[in-house]
């Protein structure tokens, strides 16, 4: 009667089966992600099994996909490109993209599906509000441990491509995540990490070990070379404030975390005590911090001279040439946004220069994305004072 009767799945080989079914004509449909359907008719005649046998083809998305190698067992990455459809009656641009994994390669049909977002996506329109389309996306999901079999997909109007079928190994050990340090003093700090995996079997301890000697200091070092701290609880998200550092001091610091398999480390970053880093190729002192995210010129050029930070005076804007080793230097000193940020030396009585932070350019009277000059003297720039060697 037209209304759907009964449904099934295939098994891994392809086969199907509808059992006690009464004598008729029947129509059969088939569907899978990613191909075209098909129907078919089939006559059932009591006491006869019926077969069925249909090849299924790929639907054409005008999409290639590709897959991506895992690199840290928790971020999926692929890429995609279209061309234009030959009748055009569609974007071919992808609508959605994400990734499918599995414990086997023949599960990825039904396994886990996400949905990624993308890093970079270019379209490029051909007429008629018809779109193809270009780009790279990713997606974090923590794996646990075992053999896992991944693949990259994109869907549009036309339907869903997918990339290579790629396959992982995960271990058991736990994976940590080491956040920058806090309330970073001349002597104290806050030590930051997060628990990404608990590990199989999951962690007993966590911690942080820290080192001005070791570049990367693990648990088994001396102890009259790298620091350990213990952090309790079972909270993903931990801290643990340290003190007696050595002001001037520049810590290399590593969460950890350790169950039977073994311990493991996050990224090491690093952290300078004190209230200022210090530059000595560029003859400079460089406060760590921003004094301000966003003050017109007057008031930065005011905010550094009466900055009295690691208790000291003559605090300034960087001139032209500082702010470019400090940019330069930018991950070296820390803290740093991807924006604006004053010099103190002046175009004219109406502008200041100011330096890009996220590309390196110098500008006066160019624009932003806010389409305002961002070197007039009453526009907001981030503020970071200098202060040179004596």
């Amino acid at each position: 009667g037209g209304s759907l009767l009964l449904k099934t799945v295939t098994y891994d080989d392809g086969h199907y089966e509808f059992d006690d079914l009464q004598p008729g004509s029947y129509e059969l449909q088939v569907t899978a992600s990613g191909y075209n359907n098909v129907s078919y008719n089939v006559t059932v005649e009591s006491g006869r099994t019926a077969r069925a046998d249909m090849q299924l083809e790929r639907a054409e998305t005008f999409m290639t996909v590709r897959t991506l190698e895992m690199i840290d067992w928790q971020t999926f990455h692929g890429e995609y490109e279209s061309e234009k459809a030959n009748a055009a009656k569609a974007d071919t641009s992808a609508d959605e993209v994400g990734f499918l994994f599995a414990t086997s390669e023949k599960g990825l049909p039904g396994g886990e599906r996400i949905t990624a977002s993308f890093i970079d996506h270019n379209l490029f329109y051909y007429g008629a509000g018809k779109y193809v389309g270009e780009g790279d996306f990713s997606a974090l999901y923590t794996l646990p441990g075992g053999t896992w079999y991944y693949q990259a997909y994109a869907r549009n109007d036309y339907g869903t491509a997918y990339g290579e079928v790629r396959r992982v190994e995960v271990n058991g050990l736990p994976r940590v995540t080491t956040l920058p340090a806090t309330n970073v003093t001349n002597r104290t700090a806050t030590l930051n990490g997060v628990v990404d995996y608990e590990g199989e079997p999951p962690y007993t301890e966590k911690g942080f070990v820290y080192s001005s000697s070791f570049p990367s200091p693990t648990v088994d070092d001396p102890v009259d070379a790298t620091t350990k701290v213990t952090v309790k609880g079972s909270s993903r998200e931990f801290s643990a404030n340290v003190a007696g550092l050595t002001d001037g001091s520049t810590y290399s610091v590593r969460a950890y975390a350790t169950n039977e398999a073994g311990t493991t480390y996050g990224e090491t970053i690093t952290m300078n005590v004190g209230g200022y880093f210090i530059l000595q190729t560029e003859g400079m002192m460089v406060q760590k911090t921003d004094l301000s995210s966003g003050a017109d010129w007057e008031t930065a050029k005011e905010l550094c001279q009466s900055s009295t930070v690691g208790g000291l005076t003559g605090w300034r804007l960087p001139t032209r040439g500082e702010l470019q080793a400090l940019y330069e230097n930018k991950n070296l000193i820390g803290g740093f946004s991807d924006t604006w940020y004053w010099s103190g030396e002046e175009d004219d009585d109406y502008f200041a220069w100011a330096m890009s932070f996220k590309s390196g350019k110098l500008s006066t009277h160019d624009t932003d994305e806010n389409d305002y000059y961002v070197g007039h003297k009453n526009y907001s720039n981030r503020v970071r004072a200098v202060r040179s060697l004596q």
